[in-house]
């Protein structure tokens, strides 16, 4: 029986970029990589997932194919079960490692994991994690976390890799389904964030060189923060633009103002002290669902316990609030923007 090919699979969650990707560059340094990128119907149709999210995820997808097959080697996409994928491609190579980034998601996500780690000790092949943001698995002890964060996001930014080695025998990608085909309801937002790593960037830059000016005082406003917040927060999630590279760009650009001085940039710098400040906070949240999985089912505060299944009564009020409906100018003015825009 002849022996098969040797790879490194490297599993795109939500890192969906080529760039400062350590999974991705050390995984090249070991041998030929194959990229996969799964669809998890299940998890899509879950309460957590939406149409708009999932449009917004295919968009960074589509740029990060069109990376991977300039570097040599083009995405693999399968839909269903990451173990299903997995046993596919054991099937046909020698998995010599996994690579992924580390992720603090819900509960299924979770439970999906443990899984992928118990395919992989069942087949003697190791899972390597790494970090892409400031959540510490395993905390004992918040204290001096906020450090651990300034370090970490202060590290080299990782290049891409110069290449990928085209994978040894054929291995098509599938299509990327539609929404509709994994069972996610229509969901129309006209005027949602559009995904990929381009626009994200440039969104970046233009928050770093003009619209953050104003952000400490605009960015409590539904009307104003609009403009003044960064709207990084969908590129963050899918990882179109690491943490790292914001922060960077960010203290990149405070120096810059450092050496402009005077009271002209005073007010750009303050409200960039307060940007920093919610990218901490950012990494902080994410840290507390971590330590304590189960806030994503209970309240901290038990009286908004109630809250989660209304009453059949409640049901009208409870459409009338999500469909900005309520007669209350200002609440259904800002329900009425979230459903056009999903940001509010």
């Amino acid at each position: 029986m002849a022996s098969r090919p040797k790879i490194q699979v490297v599993w795109f969650k939500r890192d969906l970029r080529v760039e400062d990707h350590r999974p991705l560059t050390d995984a090249t340094s070991r041998g030929p990589v194959l990229p996969l990128f799964v669809v998890e119907p299940e998890w899509w149709t879950g309460p957590d997932m939406s149409g708009r999210q999932y449009a917004f995820m295919a968009e960074c997808l589509g740029e990060l194919q069109t990376a991977l097959a300039k570097l040599g080697q083009p995405l693999i996409v399968r839909t269903g079960a990451v173990t299903a994928a997995l046993t596919e491609i054991q099937n046909a190579f020698e998995i010599e490692a996994l690579w992924s980034h580390a992720e603090t998601g819900n509960a299924w996500s979770y439970a999906r994991d443990r899984e992928v780690g118990a395919w992989c000790a069942e087949h003697g092949i190791p899972w390597h994690e790494e970090r892409q943001d400031g959540v510490i698995r395993n905390l004992k002890s918040r204290n001096g976390w906020a450090g651990r964060w300034d370090k970490m996001m202060a590290g080299p930014i990782t290049s891409a890799p110069d290449k990928l080695t085209p994978l040894p025998l054929p291995f098509e990608s599938e299509r990327l389904p539609d929404a509709a085909e994994i069972g996610l309801a229509a969901d129309t937002c006209p005027e949602r964030q559009l995904g990929g790593r381009e626009l994200g960037l440039q969104t970046l830059e233009s928050f770093l060189q003009e619209r953050g000016e104003t952000y400490r005082r605009a960015m409590s406003s539904p009307v104003t923060g609009a403009f003044a917040c960064s709207r990084m927060s969908p590129h963050l999630a899918w990882g179109s633009v690491s943490m790292r590279e914001i922060a960077q760009r960010t203290w990149q650009r405070q120096r810059a103002l450092r050496e402009i001085g005077g009271k002209d940039v005073s007010q750009f710098r303050g409200s960039l002290v307060s940007f920093t400040g919610r990218l901490h906070w950012h990494c902080h949240f994410m840290q507390k669902l971590e330590d304590e999985p189960t806030l994503e089912f209970r309240n901290l505060h038990r009286a908004y316990d109630a809250l989660r299944q209304p009453e059949e009564s409640d049901a009208a009020r409870l459409a009338a609030w999500c469909n900005g409906e309520t007669g209350l100018p200002f609440v259904d003015a800002c329900m009425r923007y979230l459903s056009a825009t999903g940001w509010m």
